[in-house]
């Protein structure tokens, strides 16, 4: 449906998108208008319900510009539903009075009355998203919540996106997996450039099998990166042990011998603690590292 009554109201990327906020579908043999607004990011709006109040009366003016109601006639319903995937849970009042303060009773009749349904992501159980088989929303939660059933539900949008009328959702699917699923789960697997989800289905049943083993040898790589930065650190720490400890023998001792230098060449971190605890009591180079 139209939506231009909305241009300037949407921030970033639904700016682009703004055709796909409304839509119009047939419910009990008349039209329904569905008002959506996809909240993805992970932080919670606690003015929604009154941005979507702003967005249905916008859109109630643009059917009235275009055709002013008859005596006795209405306005269709809309169902604003918000589909938030953040990680913390969603704290924003669904209500519209909850938004505004309480007033007496004699006046509650007049303050706004709107809610949303919202669809929050992460709290919904696995075991409930499996069980709808051919619901596409579903599966892009399943799909965001665990990449175990990965080839499975591809294969599945491909069948439900099977439709004429339907090349743009497909496209959109291609691209909510190619740029947003797997940059974020799957940050070191560099997807080429896929023109639809047949092509994408392929490309995941074939190259899936080789992802253990790079991630093994990306494992590898990183641990080795690691312990070499842990294990210089730790060289120098042992390097300035023994240059603290040697000088606090030449100045108890008036030296250090051959020997005690061979000791300090294969000491280790906790060895340099012990020889330095003994060296408070110690009367003699022995009592320190031993006859």
């Amino acid at each position: 449906m139209p939506s231009n009554y909305i241009s300037g109201q949407l921030a970033g990327d639904f700016e682009e998108r703004a055709s796909d906020v409304v839509w119009r579908v047939r419910w009990r043999g008349r039209d329904l208008y569905i008002v959506i607004l996809l909240e993805l990011q992970s932080t919670c709006a606690q003015d929604m319900v009154l941005r979507l109040l702003v967005y249905t009366g916008l859109f109630y003016q643009l059917l009235l510009k275009e055709r002013p109601l008859r005596r006795g006639e209405k306005l269709p319903p809309v169902l604003p539903i918000v589909f938030y995937n953040g990680d913390p849970e969603w704290w924003a009042p669904l209500e519209m009075s909850e938004l505004i303060e309480s007033v007496p009773a004699s006046f509650a009749k007049y303050v706004p009355s709107m809610r949303y349904c919202l669809i929050d992501e992460k709290r919904w159980p696995l075991e409930d998203l499996e069980a709808l088989l051919d619901n596409v929303v579903a599966g892009i939660s399943r799909v965001e919540k665990s990449l175990d059933d990965l080839v499975s539900m591809v294969s599945r949008f491909n069948e439900w996106l099977d439709q004429p009328g339907q090349s743009t959702l497909r496209r959109d699917i291609l691209a909510w997996l190619t740029k947003v699923v797997f940059p974020t789960q799957l940050p070191s697997i560099d997807i080429p450039e896929l023109s639809d989800l047949d092509e994408f289905q392929t490309y995941v049943e074939v190259e899936m099998q080789t992802w253990p083993e790079q991630w093994n040898a990306e494992g590898r790589e990183e641990g080795f990166r690691l312990g070499l930065q842990e294990g210089i650190e730790l060289g120098r720490q042992i390097a300035g042990g023994v240059a603290i400890l040697r000088r606090m023998m030449e100045r108890k001792f008036g030296g250090v011998s051959e020997r005690v230098e061979k000791h300090f060449s294969t000491a280790s971190a906790d060895q340099l603690l012990v020889w330095a605890d003994r060296l408070l009591d110690a009367e003699t180079v022995d009592d320190i590292f031993g006859s």
